[in-house]
């Protein structure tokens, strides 16, 4: 086995890498700067690959994508978060069919922002996509994946927010709370579907080595914003004494990106839970007692 990360230099990507090293698998990172031996350039806005070391790639891990919460969605940036998916991922599928002759297995992520914002519902692997512009990235983005289906293990994973002290959506939240500034963004009642990172590698690990899942939700659990701003400033061993952050300001200063902190989500992860991978991190208090790294 040897496997070929897509965005193996980000949150997820770098975790990952840990447990390949552990695991003793091969692999080989997609880079714009390669630094590394197991380094590719490649440059998708320019459509460019080396492709000379790719005849020995048994797997594909697709963790690509400029992040949705770094920037206002403007009319530019939504086309980045578009482009760095959709086309990024055909393209790596016209040169992979053409220089991976040994590849058999692929593993793409996506988000389960796919229905809109409603928690009346508990959204399944089988309910359709909505209209707004998250729901419709989304859909692009699974179809941009849908290329690789034809090989013998295909696997595409929609995240809920991927939780862990050492990055991500955790430290922007966490960061004002050294200053006792931290806040709970709008009712704190939406609900935000989550999963741990440890967990995420976990989950990409045992179907590596085990067995195509198709499409599934890698959520561990649905909780209220209040409930997860609350978790991380126990952990940061920090307290909110500030007054809720009310949504219309959060829409002012983020703009539609907004959403994702104010809008209320329901994800079903029935499917994931029929599997023999078994979460660790099913509620925030394990987060609480996370061990560092």
């Amino acid at each position: 086995m040897e496997v070929l990360i897509v965005g193996g230099t980000g949150f997820i990507g770098q975790a990952l890498q840990k447990a390949l090293d552990l695991s003793g698998i091969a692999y080989k990172i997609l880079s714009r700067r390669p630094s590394k031996a197991n380094h590719i350039f490649w440059d998708p806005t320019k459509k460019q690959l080396d492709t000379s070391t790719l005849g020995s790639i048994t797997h594909i891990i697709n963790l690509a994508g400029a992040g949705i919460a770094e920037k206002r969605w403007t009319k530019e940036r939504k086309k980045e978060l578009i482009n760095s998916r959709v086309d990024a991922t055909q393209f790596l599928y016209n040169e992979c069919s053409k220089h991976c002759p040994s590849l058999e297995g692929y593993i793409g992520i996506s988000g389960v922002n796919a229905f809109g914002f409603d928690d009346s519902l508990s959204y399944n692997e089988t309910h359709p996509f909505a209209t707004d512009f998250l729901s419709g990235l989304v859909k692009q983005w699974e179809e941009a994946h849908r290329l690789f289906d034809k090989l013998p293990s295909f696997s595409i994973f929609r995240l809920g927010m991927v939780l862990s002290s050492q990055g991500g959506a955790y430290r922007k939240i966490a960061a004002p709370m050294k200053f006792y500034m931290g806040a709970v963004p709008g009712s704190g009642k939406q609900l935000v579907p989550w999963i741990h990172l440890d967990d995420v590698v976990g989950f990409i690990m045992y179907v590596l080595k085990s067995t195509p899942v198709g499409l599934i939700h890698v959520v561990s659990n649905n909780s209220s914003m209040k409930e997860l701003t609350q978790a991380i400033a126990l952990k940061e061993r920090s307290k909110i004494i500030l007054p809720n952050i009310p949504s219309f300001m959060i829409r002012l200063i983020f703009g539609e990106m907004g959403m994702l902190l104010t809008e209320s989500l329901r994800i079903d992860h029935t499917k994931l839970t029929q599997t023999a991978y078994k979460t660790r991190f099913n509620q925030l208090s394990d987060l609480i007692y996370e061990k560092e790294n």
